[in-house]
């Protein structure tokens, strides 16, 4: 649950703090239920005397070691150190079981120009995959961008589904300064944390950032002095546009996947209830009439429906508003408090807070949950933009923490280059 839903957890519900209830749930995947690919990413050799801050081979290790799919083998258990094809002897890697094999040069062009060039080989087959690939014209600063290509391209290969390593987040920063006083900075990175670069501060609570579908805008919320408002940010110009500014509690937006809406809550006839603004007519929609708590809308991937989090069960729970034919449907029964759901990007699966603090997965047909956190302090879950990993917070020594878990709770990885009081995050569609 984000922060915005402990506001109005706080000001309209009872807190619960239950334990999971695990035979309500399907239950974490087990890792032996799980086999990962064993993959070894050889060092790229560098065509000169250029050192780089980060070993390239590293960095696509650690983003294909976060999906759960692969496993990198250590580089000391390498036999050779192939760079070229007519270097590779199958056999040297099955001797350490790989089953993949990545490889590469990084040349200089001079100028500070630089090109990557790598190749995959399937060892179990000792058949190269595909052609060369090259990077070209990068800097030296790109070669961790790069990277990040190459983890793509190796992902997309070998599972044969779309990569998220491109891809970015966007947090809230929580930055304290003399006087005791606070300034919160909407924070944006690549997804591993790595490059943060403020593109809004104020000294008022910023909250529940959400991308556009082009990753181009943030809509998020700014507790002002007049109370929340909901804005968008243009990440290209720096722009800003109030799009929600009514009395009361306007909160939790979301883009609709065409990126022409944006759904929120607003208090302003009373309750909260669902709005969707039109970004073409400038025109707001009242979706939602009831008496309860209706907040924290999440689109569908065809943008034909939306779920959202009411109290009209008398406690949090899920449900889904149909846009075709107005009709509402609960989804969630199980435990004392559900909220924050969203759906991955192909409708397969909902993530979801259970109980106040564990992160859930919910098949949307059968309505079956599988528990992929139990800290009881988990929250604001967002899905990769391939649905293959879910981005959330927790505590680790009373610190907030940000962490990527593979969907099927086997691996989690900490957000490594992401540290002091943060929050709020949210994973960027792919980069278009």
């Amino acid at each position: 649950m984000n922060k915005l839903t402990t506001l109005f957890v706080s000001l309209f519900f009872l807190v619960f703090s239950l334990q999971v209830d695990a035979q309500r749930l399907r239950g974490s995947a087990q890792a032996s239920q799980i086999r990962a690919t064993p993959i070894a990413i050889v060092p790229f050799k560098v065509l000169d005397d250029t050192q780089f801050e980060y070993q390239l081979d590293q960095v696509v290790a650690n983003d294909l070691y976060a999906t759960g799919k692969f496993d990198p083998i250590p580089n000391e258990k390498y036999l050779t150190l192939p760079t070229r094809a007519e270097e590779v002897r199958a056999k040297d890697w099955r001797l350490i079981n790989a089953e993949v094999l990545v490889y590469g040069e990084i040349w200089s062009l001079g100028g500070d120009r630089y090109e990557v060039q790598f190749r995959m080989h399937d060892v179990a087959q000792d058949k190269p995959v595909g052609q060369t690939k090259r990077i070209p014209n990068l800097r030296k600063q790109d070669i961790r961008a790069a990277a990040h290509v190459v983890a793509d391209e190796v992902y997309k290969a070998f599972t044969g589904r779309g990569a998220a390593f491109q891809s970015r987040i966007a947090y809230v920063e929580r930055q304290q300064l003399e006087n005791q006083r606070f300034r919160f900075k909407l924070m944006v990175a690549d997804w591993d944390g790595y490059n943060p670069t403020e593109v809004y501060a104020s000294w008022n609570s910023i909250l529940s950032p959400d991308w556009s579908p082009d990753s181009s805008k943030i809509a998020f919320v700014n507790l002002t002095a007049k109370g929340p408002v909901v804005k968008v940010i243009n990440l290209t110009d720096g722009r800003v546009e109030d799009i929600a500014n009514f009395k009361g509690v306007n909160s939790a937006p979301a883009w609709s996947p065409d990126g022409q809406k944006i759904a929120y809550s607003s208090s302003q006839h009373g309750s909260p209830d669902i709005f969707i603004y039109d970004t073409v007519t400038r025109q707001h929609e009242r979706i939602s009439t009831h008496y309860a708590i209706d907040t924290e809308p999440n689109w569908g991937p065809r943008g034909e429906s939306f779920l959202f989090t009411s109290s009209r069960s008398r406690k949090p729970q899920i449900f889904r508003y149909s846009l075709l034919d107005q009709s509402l449907t609960r989804m969630t029964f199980e435990g004392d408090e559900n909220a924050n759901a969203s759906y991955d990007p192909e409708g397969k699966n909902i993530v979801l807070v259970h109980d106040g603090g564990n992160i859930v997965l919910m098949d949307p047909e059968s309505r079956e949950l599988m528990w992929l956190t139990n800290a009881k302090f988990d929250e604001s879950p967002s899905f990769s933009p391939n649905g293959d990993m879910v981005l959330y917070m927790t505590e680790q020594g009373f610190e907030p923490t940000m962490i990527v878990a593979s969907i099927d709770g086997r691996v989690r990885t900490r957000v490594e280059f992401v540290q002091g009081d943060v929050r709020e995050p949210a994973w960027s569609p792919l980069r278009r």
